[in-house]
């Protein structure tokens, strides 16, 4: 907002007087708060601001992630956050870790597969600090692949949902 549109607000203040009646005075001058209290404009201003401190920060608080664009492909470029968790336990945090929950390609499964009386649905997902998988090297010297997901079982019959993280260790 513009400070013109701040200086336009008129600022209106009530003296309390005994035994008479008490109109409110409209200023229009630029003193907020002759009796040294916060007048509305200097509120206004100050929420004015902010809002604008606001709005230009908080986007990165709400993405969170890193500032690239996200695809399946997306790989950390260390341990998934930085995390090294003892031992060679590659693939962590997720329900399923099991190298049927990749594609052909090598990246999380993104396909469909009926089983008869229900349905895995599988999709991708950046889980780790925005990204979508991360490597991890072995004691031995070995390189795995983890790439996050999730697939849902739907009941065939009823179209029930319920939904299962995934990893693809590779």
């Amino acid at each position: 907002m513009s400070t013109a549109f701040l200086q336009s607000i008129p600022e209106v203040t009530m003296s309390p007087t005994s035994g008479g009646s008490s109109r409110p005075t409209t200023e229009l001058s630029g003193t907020p708060g002759k009796n040294g209290g916060f007048g509305r404009r200097t509120f206004l201003r100050t929420a004015m601001a902010g809002a604008a401190t606001l709005a230009f920060t908080g986007l990165g608080w709400i993405a969170g992630g890193p500032a690239h664009a996200v695809t399946r492909r997306s790989r950390h470029p260390r341990h998934c956050m930085s995390v090294n968790v003892a031992g060679d336990t590659p693939c962590w945090g997720r329900q399923y870790i099991s190298g049927r929950f990749c594609a052909s390609d090598g990246y999380h499964r993104t396909d469909s597969k009926n089983f008869g009386p229900y349905t895995e649905d599988y999709n991708w997902e950046a889980a780790c600090g925005g990204y979508a998988g991360w490597y991890w090297t072995k004691s031995n010297g070995t390189t795995v692949h983890c790439w996050d997901g999730y697939f849902y079982a739907i009941t065939n019959a009823t179209g029930h949902r319920t939904r299962h993280t995934t990893s693809c260790k590779k």
